[in-house]
C-alpha cells in the first residue's frame, strides 16, 4: 500500500512544477491577446476598405446597375444643383426644399436611363446620436477668401445631420469629399476649383480608440492627392489612388 502511495505522489507534479506551468501559461496569454487584437484590427481595416468599394459601386456603377454618377447625368450625391456633397443622397433624392431653385431628381425614367434610381445602398444609419470627432464637422467653405487656407473635412456639417449615413466597420460616417485647389494644388497662385476627378471616400481609420469620437478626419478637402490622410481609409473614385493607405496589417 505505502508502496503504491509512493508511486502515485512520484508520477505527480509538484508544486515548483504546476508553478512553472502557470507561469508559461501567462506569459503564452500575453503574446495571444496582442496577436488576437492585431487580427482584429486587421479584419476591421479591411471590411472597411470593402465597405468603401461598394460604396464606390454605388456611385459609379458595378455588376448591380449604372449607379448615380451615371443616373443623374455625371453628378456626385448631393441635392441637385448644390455642392452639399454627402452620402446620404444615396438613400434620398434631394432635401424636398420646396424653395430650391432647381427641383429635386424625378425618378428614375427606364426609356431614357435618366434620373434617381435610388436607394443605392440597402443599409445606412442615422448619426443624430454618436458622438464624433470635430473634424466631422469642419464645413468647407468655397465662399470664404480663406477657402484654400483654412483647413476642411466635410462639405456639410456630419455630426448634426440628419440623413441616412454609410459606416465603416468601426462604425463612423464615410464621408465624400470632392477637392478644392488650385491648378497645380500647391497655393493660392492660380484660380481654385473644385476637382470632381479627383472624388474620394473618406474613413477615419482606426483612431486612438473604439468609441466613435476617438478618429479624425485627417484628409482635408485642399489636398490634391490626398497625402494628408495619416490613418484614414481613402479610396477615389476616378482612376488609382494618388496616394497611398497605410497596409492593413501595420
Amino acid at each position: 500500500m505505502m508502496k503504491r502511495f509512493h508511486k502515485t505522489m512520484q508520477s505527480g507534479m509538484t508544486l515548483m512544477e504546476i508553478t512553472v506551468v502557470l507561469l508559461i501559461l501567462i506569459a503564452l496569454a500575453g503574446m495571444v491577446v496582442p496577436y488576437v487584437n492585431i487580427t482584429s484590427g486587421s479584419a476591421t481595416c479591411q471590411a472597411t476598405d470593402a465597405t468603401l468599394q461598394a460604396v464606390k459601386q454605388a456611385i459609379m456603377g458595378g455588376k448591380a446597375g449604372p449607379g448615380y454618377y451615371a443616373d443623374t447625368l455625371g453628378n456626385y450625391p448631393a441635392d441637385r444643383g448644390d455642392i452639399d456633397y454627402n452620402l446620404k443622397y444615396l438613400f434620398i433624392a434631394g432635401d424636398k426644399d420646396e424653395d430650391d431653385s432647381i427641383p429635386d431628381w424625378p425618378a428614375y425614367n427606364p426609356k431614357t436611363g435618366i434620373g434617381w434610381h435610388g436607394p443605392y445602398l440597402s443599409t445606412g444609419g442615422l448619426v443624430n446620436e454618436i458622438l464624433l470627432h470635430n473634424s466631422f464637422g469642419t464645413v468647407f467653405d468655397s465662399s470664404s477668401p480663406e477657402a484654400i487656407a483654412i483647413p476642411a473635412h466635410v462639405h456639410v456639417n456630419i455630426t448634426t445631420d440628419t440623413g441616412s449615413q454609410v459606416f465603416d466597420a468601426w462604425h463612423r460616417p464615410i464621408v465624400l469629399q470632392i477637392p478644392y485647389y488650385d491648378a497645380d494644388g500647391e497655393g493660392s497662385d492660380d484660380i481654385a476649383r473644385y476637382h470632381p476627378e479627383n472624388a474620394r471616400l473618406i474613413s477615419a481609420g482606426p483612431g486612438s480608440g473604439l468609441r466613435s469620437y476617438e478618429a479624425a478626419i485627417d484628409t482635408t478637402i485642399q489636398s490634391k492627392d490626398a497625402s494628408d490622410r495619416d490613418d484614414d481609409r481613402v479610396l477615389f473614385l476616378n482612376g488609382p489612388d494618388l496616394g497611398r493607405n497605410k497596409p492593413c496589417d501595420e
